[in-house]
């Protein structure tokens, strides 16, 4: 029940952003941390490309629901979502953060991939299958959808790679916000992707983006609504 209730608490106070497929089924709790604070940054030289920095930084207090959100800085702007219960950050570089669930049966990382393609044109399944296949050139793509974030949508697929017991599978999804183009992914073993779902779609509904001044509305979950 106080699963339930969190998931509820939580779906109530994001309610504005939209999410395809949402199947929330993780309480938010915080990451272990020995502080409050996490922080990384990878200044590596890249080529077109800003570094980012992480942060984890516990949230909680008098009516409250005690939570763990990661922000993300790349240049002027700031990103921010909550962390499922279960995962802790597992690696960061200039481009990718990425977070590995405690038994280490799924991953999910947030990459910021850098400007919209300036085509002329709206970012579309193309444009994104052309990107899959340049990281996964022998992936085996199993279904089309769509994913939202940050009130945003964008084209997303669900791939197979590897091969064997070495096997993969990963849900993937582009969105082109005005801060750039990001990418969202959750990978596991073809078993695991479905239950890492609703941890995955978590991230996604919580996600949130800095506005064109740099203020960003993360607003602290109530325990009261």
């Amino acid at each position: 029940m106080q699963g339930i209730r969190v998931c509820s608490l939580v779906c109530a106070a994001v309610c504005q952003v939209f999410i395809g497929e949402v199947a929330l089924g993780t309480d938010a709790r915080p990451v272990e941390a020995e502080s409050n604070t996490v922080s990384t940054k990878n200044s590596a030289n890249t080529t077109n490309q800003t570094a980012i920095s992480i942060a984890l930084k516990f949230e909680g207090g008098p009516g409250q629901i005690p939570t763990t959100r990661a922000y993300i800085t790349a240049g002027t702007n700031t990103f921010a979502f909550l962390v499922p219960g279960e995962f802790k950050l597992a690696s960061s570089d200039p481009q990718k953060v990425t977070l590995m669930k405690r038994d280490g049966s799924a991953l999910i990382s947030v990459r910021v991939i850098g400007p919209v393609p300036a085509t002329g044109k709206p970012f579309d399944s193309a444009a994104a299958r052309m990107l899959v296949n340049e990281e996964h050139p022998d992936a085996t793509i199993t279904s089309e959808l769509g994913m939202f974030a940050a009130g945003v949508g964008g084209p997303a697929f669900e791939i197979q790679w590897g091969a064997g017991a070495l096997t993969r599978a990963t849900r993937v999804g582009f969105i082109p916000l005005r801060a750039g183009l990001l990418e969202f992914s959750v990978d596991s073993s073809p078993r695991n992707l479905g239950p890492s779902l609703g941890e995955f779609n978590y991230v996604m509904l919580t996600f949130r983006a800095s506005d064109e001044n740099g203020q960003l509305a993360a607003t602290p979950l109530s325990d009261r609504l």
